[in-house]
């Protein structure tokens, strides 16, 4: 640096001595040569070299920033890390997107971390700026060995607290601690880990894996049960109910443990997250099952991408732990099918009709709707009784109007009364008072077969 300040006061002086000859002649800006390591690379085993440049016409304002950090990135650059095929990485057998994040990761952060390093020297001219850095290998390496020292006693702290919560039977807590664990010293997964284990002998053993094992083992070791093993959902109930299900570490109950679910209600799947409670239980309620729905299946497991919370944002572990899984529990969901028996009368202006258009078209369309329709009244059947009949309407022009009404009623098998529905004035209109009465019950019969049984069926299952 002194030889760049040295150049600077002779140029000063030389055009201080120009403006003094020439008098009033232009000042002329003197170029100092460039320096050789600008030219040529220089080649130093000991240490990492950082050389780089920007130009002023490109970066006006700010090309000696740029220059220092491509500097500094060019340094970073010859600092390789690779990932040794004894490493975490390779016993877990993960997928080549994650192996190549992790370096990503590693590499991408190296000029972030750097330290140690020294400005070796500078050179500018009107149109260029150069930085030239140097880092000791030596010193590097002994910064790093304190960064992983640092980094592997924050993990083992983390692992000796899993390991308590674990005995105490705090197992979301004890995942929580053995993942922050492999956070704390994500940057060396790719590397062997070796550590005290704490005993008096001082006995190494593999901190990155005993994190794992340690985390997998409590996530595998979560048993989820329930009571009966299949659910029925019954027409009395409203196809409704809450399912509990216990969580289990060692046989004993465990809470706080993030649970997630899904359902399907016949056309739309039902997904839900919850914890487990004080007792180790968890209510998952089931309902709104589309009508004609007579089977389904509640899967439930350990939401392990919940643990996500405690990482670091851009920690590399977040692809891992998608990856991994727990065994679901699977219970059958079995709703049973409603049974009506239809029955009733049907009349045209007070006469009973023998053969109706009602009832027939209620039964077709209730089968179509999942129902199960039978030919007598039981205890585990209900009763839809249809009572329906025509009035007569006004007259001209020769033509005739008749108006149905109907009433529709679904009595439980002790004849109370669940539901009613009603049809009132349905038109018809035709050249005779029968064939408009005929063609109430047509329209009638057309409304049956729509929406009205639909709704009518949709009902059982609110």
């Amino acid at each position: 640096m002194q030889q760049i300040h040295f150049t600077f006061h002779l140029s000063l002086f030389t055009s201080f001595l120009l403006l003094g000859i020439g008098g009033c002649a232009s000042l002329r800006s003197v170029e100092v040569e460039k320096p050789i390591w600008v030219l040529e690379r220089p080649i130093d085993s000991n240490y990492y070299i950082g050389i780089a440049g920007a130009s002023k016409i490109e970066f006006p304002y700010q090309a000696r920033e740029i220059a220092r950090e491509n500097a500094l990135n060019s340094l970073a650059r010859e600092i390789r890390v690779k990932v040794s095929s004894s490493s975490l990485l390779s016993t877990l057998q993960v997928n080549s997107w994650i192996e190549e994040s992790f370096v990503s990761n590693i590499e991408s952060t190296v000029a972030e971390n750097l330290e140690g390093f020294n400005l070796i020297d500078s050179y500018e001219n009107s149109q260029e700026v150069f930085v030239y850095y140097s880092l000791s290998k030596s010193r590097y390496a002994s910064i790093l060995t304190e960064r992983k020292k640092v980094a592997l006693g924050a993990a083992f702290g983390h692992y000796k607290d899993a390991q308590r919560k674990t005995s105490e039977g705090k197992i979301a807590g004890a995942i929580e601690r053995y993942l922050m664990g492999l956070d704390a010293m994500s940057d060396y997964l790719g590397e062997l880990n070796p550590h005290p284990n704490g005993d008096a002998e001082g006995t190494l053993f593999d901190l990155d894996r005993a994190l794992l094992n340690g985390m997998s083992d409590a996530i595998n070791g979560l048993v989820l049960s329930n009571k009966p093993e299949e659910i029925k959902l019954l027409l009395s109930d409203n196809y409704t109910e809450a399912v509990s299900v216990s969580t289990y570490f060692n046989n004993k109950s465990v809470f706080g443990i993030p649970l997630k679910y899904t359902y399907n209600r016949g056309d739309v799947p039902v997904r839900g997250t919850t914890r487990s409670s004080g007792n180790g239980n968890v209510e998952i309620p089931l309902n709104g099952f589309t009508p004609g729905t007579v089977r389904s299946e509640l899967v439930v497991e350990v939401d392990v991408s919940s643990f996500s919370k405690v990482l670091k944002s851009l920690s590399p572990l977040h692809p891992l732990l998608e990856g991994i899984t727990s065994t679901p529990l699977r219970i059958p969901i079995l709703l049973e099918r409603p049974k009506i028996y239809v029955v009733g009368t049907e009349k045209m202006f007070q006469k009973l009709i023998p053969q109706g258009e009602l009832i027939p078209a209620l039964r077709a369309a209730l089968i179509k709707e999942g129902v199960e329709v039978v030919d007598h009244a039981s205890s585990s059947a209900l009763t839809l009784t249809v009572h329906s009949d025509t009035q007569a309407g006004g007259q001209g022009s020769g033509f005739f109007t008749a108006y149905l009404n109907a009433t529709i009623e679904l009595t439980d098998d002790g004849g109370k009364l669940i539901m009613q529905k009603n049809l009132e004035r349905i038109k018809g209109v035709q050249l005779d008072r029968i064939k408009a009465g005929q063609e109430a019950y047509r329209k009638a019969t057309q409304e049956l077969k729509g929406r009205f049984t639909s709704r009518f069926v949709s009902a059982f299952y609110e």
